[in-house]
């Protein structure tokens, strides 16, 4: 791949707003870039679409390409994949999954934004003659598993989970990395996919053509991967496992349940078991059906905390409360058991955010059991599939009440105070008139208190939008967009000018993107342009005839 190097993007590149900085990989595939957002001064990973097989540098330097009209065609399915996995990633909020902060269409290819993260993959912290903590295991297993509940939901998989795409960030907070949907689905239409998938980590299904990986496929990686972390060893082949099943000879990954002196569980060592089974359907179909194993079969005893932490998980099935338990008693070393009772106690009625790969590679086939379609899906459906599943999550999540502290922390009433003065005897008539004073004077001392905090608020929020401006992110992502800060300035102000004006900027800037994907021939994406820009002004006259014309533009 020596020629290979011959077609990054040198440093000093300018692709909107953002900024080359140096290469960081460059893979079969795409080209990932460290960069620089030269308007908001932050570091990001740019991964560029840049299937080397049928794709080259145009002769600018800058645009891509198919290499010959002939490859026209995968290199068309490739970028639909690879533009269909980062909005999906750009949908998705979770504290453990690494999700796309944008993705722009340029220079006849995509460029998917993301946050620089910083880290240590867990290749590099399993160390030979080194044991991980069951607890730290634990913890990492039950914030992985709530990941992929999230990502499951959308209809799609991570599809190549290995050690080196969990990242345990500065706090210790696992993250997943390297969604490798994409990838593998452009990989399958090559003769590059044995090449792709990672020898131990890829399940059976994932080398057959007429299979279609499915959330167990994950389970599986995610087991080999904690396989690794206990052994010390990269687990064997999926095929040299069969291999010797078949054959009557013991599969050479079961890892013992019952032995002495092991420094698991035989609780935990039977879950990754289960996740190891060479046969899809003997493997756990859900995330939940791992976490009810955790939850059964594990106690609140901690008579070794070295090795044995409290793993429940609530009654609601909630996987969130016991990540949380357990990552605290990591942060204290686990103290005693009392202290983390205690602290579980408190935390427990608090609200939890309930935030919340490989894409099919035959689109039209769908998941092992679930019936589920892996196939790229339009926007309406993606929001379906983001809603949360609630069968899995408590019903009732406790509110704290607020209570008002004194009289001056309500609202006054003047005409009530003022007709219960009137009514009032003689004698404390002149005592009730001065408390009415009194309060008026105090409500009317809170609005103008609360008009500089107001006046505070607002300014913040229309520079969080102007930067989100900058940055283009206009309605996504959903934690961190223009649309959502000028939402929050109306709220407080609904006639405010600036957030007016800027929801038609954000409108604006989609007609721009619409335009130049009409003019490109990308008629699905200038829809989903047209959709966003939707939801911030549906009543735009512009918009109406933009619909139109695409409506035209497709039946053409």
């Amino acid at each position: 791949m020596a020629s290979i190097h011959d077609q990054i993007l040198p440093e000093g590149t300018q692709i909107g707003v953002f900024e080359i900085k140096d290469t960081l990989k460059i893979g079969a595939f795409d080209i990932i870039y460290h960069g620089w957002n030269r308007h908001i001064k932050e570091q990001v990973e740019i991964h560029e679409y840049f299937p080397h097989d049928f794709a080259i540098r145009a002769s600018d330097g800058l645009a891509v390409e198919p290499k010959s009209p002939s490859d026209k065609v995968n290199f068309e399915y490739g970028l639909k994949v690879f533009l269909h996995q980062a909005e999906i990633l750009m949908q998705i909020e979770h504290p453990n999954i690494a999700g796309a902060e944008n993705v722009l269409q340029f220079n006849g290819t995509a460029y998917q934004l993301m946050a620089h993260q910083e880290g240590l993959s867990l290749n590099k912290l399993v160390q030979p003659d080194t044991i991980i903590a069951e607890t730290e295991l634990i913890f990492i297993l039950i914030s992985i598993l709530d990941a992929l509940q999230e990502v499951h939901k959308c209809k799609i998989i991570h599809g190549g989970i290995q050690p080196s795409a969990i990242l345990l960030d500065k706090n210790g907070e696992p993250l997943l990395t390297h969604f490798s949907a994409a990838r593998l689905a452009i990989a399958a239409r090559t003769s590059n996919l044995a090449n792709e998938l990672a020898t131990g980590y890829a399940a059976v299904e994932q080398y057959e053509q007429a299979s279609v990986p499915g959330p167990a496929t994950d389970f599986y990686a995610l087991g080999a991967t904690l396989y690794y972390c206990m052994t010390q060893r990269h687990p064997d082949a999926v095929q040299s496992r069969i291999m010797a099943l078949s054959k009557g000879e013991p599969d050479p990954m079961t890892l013992p349940t019952e032995s002495a002196g092991t420094a698991y569980s035989a609780e935990l060592l039977q879950a990754i078991n289960w996740m190891l089974r060479p046969d899809y359907n003997d493997r756990p179909q859900s995330a939940a059906e791992i976490l009810m194993l955790l939850k059964s079969t594990h106690t609140e005893s901690q008579a070794n905390p070295a090795t044995t932490e409290q793993k429940t998980v609530d009654d609601t099935g909630s996987s969130a409360v016991a990540k949380r338990f357990i990552g605290m008693g990591l942060m204290i070393g686990m103290i005693a058991a009392i202290a983390a009772g205690l602290w579980f106690s408190e935390k427990a009625s608090e609200p939890f955010d309930d935030q919340p790969d490989t894409i099919a590679t035959q689109p039209p086939a769908t998941y092992h059991n679930d019936q589920t379609s892996l196939a790229p899906e339009g926007p309406e459906d993606q929001t379906v599939a983001l809603a949360r599943n609630q069968a899995s999550q408590p019903e009732n999540r406790q509110i704290p009440t607020q209570t008002p502290s004194s009289a001056a922390n309500r609202s006054v009433n003047k005409e009530e105070l003022q007709d219960n003065a009137a009514t009032a005897s003689k004698s404390n008539a002149g005592q009730q008139q001065m408390a009415v004073k009194s309060l008026i004077s105090q409500s009317a001392d809170q609005d103008l208190s609360a008009k500089p905090r107001d006046e505070d608020t607002i300014k913040m929020h229309l520079a969080a939008a102007e930067k989100a401006m900058k940055a283009m992110r206009f309605t996504t992502p959903r934690r961190d967009n223009a649309y959502k800060y000028y939402q929050m300035v109306l709220a407080i102000d609904p006639d405010n000018v600036e957030a007016l004006s800027g929801l038609q900027r954000i409108v604006d800037q989609y007609a721009q993107l619409i335009d130049k994907a009409r003019i490109d021939g990308r008629l699905e994406q200038a829809g989903l342009y047209l959709q966003r820009a939707e939801s911030v002004l549906p009543d735009d006259p512009k918009l109406h005839r933009i619909r139109a014309e695409l409506a035209v533009a497709k039946k053409n």
